[in-house]
């Protein structure tokens, strides 16, 4: 098994509330993952929340704030992300990012959500 880290970027721009971004991860297993911010929900004190669904519109993740999604400070690595275990398989995901209120801010709010996941490499 070998650990690949899988990124998806999205922006909720001044004046919007809310994002959404589609991707499929690689085939593999789902270990953890991790948000990263540029830091504007925390100079606006706007509340952002991030929710995960998968191609039928279950949620793998329900609504929660962004900090739940945050990475832990000490320990290793991977142990540090949101624990996550399931088989990537052939599906879509959605990340929908929301806020209470429109962004009050000059700058866009980005995000960068960081998969962690195995997968098999076979030898030649």
């Amino acid at each position: 098994m070998r650990q690949i880290q899988y990124v998806v970027k999205a922006i909720i721009k001044p004046g919007e509330t809310d994002t959404s971004a589609n991707f499929k991860l690689p085939t593999g297993f789902t270990t953890g993952v991790a948000i990263y911010t540029n830091g504007v929900e925390k100079s606006t004190n706007a509340m952002a929340s991030v929710e995960m669904k998968d191609d039928n519109s279950i949620a793998i993740i329900p609504s929660v704030h962004i900090d739940n999604w945050r990475q832990s400070n000490g320990g290793e690595y991977e142990k540090s992300f949101k624990p996550l275990n399931f088989d990537t398989g052939n599906k879509d995901y959605s990340l929908i990012f929301t806020l209470e209120d429109k962004l009050e801010s000059e700058r866009p709010l980005k995000f960068h959500v960081v998969f962690l996941y195995n997968n098999n490499v076979k030898k030649m």
